[in-house]
């Protein structure tokens, strides 16, 4: 509950976390609890400060940039492999259809969770399913700047969308190099701290997109 609470903003930065508030809140002791704030710290998502107790940690760009750059490596190798092997990617539409719709009413708690599964959906296209569970284990920074910026740029899930859609339309044309650089690119788009850029991938690609 806390890590969920801390990734998706409705705890932000500096709020104080009250052990025995939560244990109360939960129906547990405060075993568990003080367990799950020492996992917390582990991940860089909480501090214990002097005459203040446990607080939520500001963003850490450097956990930030470096889960980054792993997520970039693997899910590039995997669409990579994906546009090699010629794979087959009608088994997505439900999943693009879904973030269509949330996207169209920038729905992004909505677009979010499709879109993790997404990402999931095509590692286990490529035979490694568990490589989605590695940049799982260590992306919770990723999330919290992904989150708070859809929540604060319009348009935001659109443009994720429409990325989605350029990479497969490399991958179904059979171009690696594209669909890697599509893939960097649209990882790399959480470091942006502005505003939706003016550049659509799905408009600067060699083909007509179909949207849902």
């Amino acid at each position: 509950m806390l890590r969920t609470r801390i990734i998706d903003n409705r705890l932000p930065p500096g709020a104080v976390i009250s052990e025995a508030e939560t244990a109360r809140l939960c129906a547990v002791s405060r075993t568990p609890v003080r367990a799950a704030i020492q996992n917390l710290a582990s991940e860089g998502l909480v501090q214990v400060r002097p005459q203040v107790g446990t607080v939520v940690a500001p963003l850490d760009e450097a956990r930030l940039n470096e889960a980054v750059f792993v997520r970039a490596a693997i899910e590039c190798a995997v669409v990579r492999h994906l546009a090699e092997t010629g794979a087959d990617l009608t088994g997505l539409e439900p999943l693009l259809a879904a973030q269509f719709r949330a996207a169209e009413h920038d729905d992004y708690m909505t677009f979010f969770r499709h879109d993790e599964a997404f990402h999931a959906a095509l590692a286990g296209l490529a035979g490694v399913p568990n490589a989605w569970g590695l940049i799982q284990s260590m992306k919770a920074h990723v999330d919290r700047q992904r989150l708070a910026l859809m929540s604060s740029i319009k348009g935001r899930s659109m443009a994720a969308y429409r990325q989605h859609l350029a990479v497969l339309d490399a991958i179904s044309a059979g171009e690696a190099d594209a669909a890697e650089a599509r893939m960097r690119a649209h990882i790399h788009s959480v470091l942006e701290t502005g505003g939706v850029s003016g550049h659509d991938p799905v408009q600067d690609g060699d083909r007509r997109l179909r949207v849902p």
